[in-house]
């Protein structure tokens, strides 16, 4: 199966500054990209990347793979997802430096790429 992924670095993703509030950037995409979305919130940590993988139609969102500058330490909980729905928890990776800590989190549902307009994810 092909997989298609998109990609969306650095600056797109802005922080929480508590577990309470959080601030929203927006990305601009080219004609060129299957997928996208609005905003992303990210509250408890700082990201430095996103990636997310594609069905191999391109129609639904199956997982994502955050980068974090923060150090999670162990016992953080990962969790993300698109618009209102539930998070989903996400398998988080510790390294030691300088390598950064990640996260994998794997849909089940998956999210329509033609509806997810909002990703959230919050680290506790």
């Amino acid at each position: 199966m092909q997989v298609r992924k998109l990609a969306v670095i650095g600056a797109v993703v802005v922080v929480g500054i508590s577990a309470n509030s959080a601030y929203t950037a927006s990305n601009t995409l080219n004609g060129d990209n299957v997928a996208g979305y609005g905003t992303s919130a990210v509250t408890g940590a700082i990201v430095q990347g996103i990636e997310h993988t594609l069905s191999g139609g391109g129609t639904t969102i199956n997982a994502t793979a955050l980068t974090f500058t923060t150090d999670l330490n162990s016992g953080h909980q990962v969790r993300a997802g698109f618009g209102t729905a539930a998070l989903q928890s996400c398998t988080v990776t510790l390294n030691t430096a300088p390598t950064l800590d990640t996260a994998t989190c794997t849909y089940s549902p998956t999210f329509s790429t033609s509806t997810a307009g909002e990703f959230h994810v919050t680290v506790s």
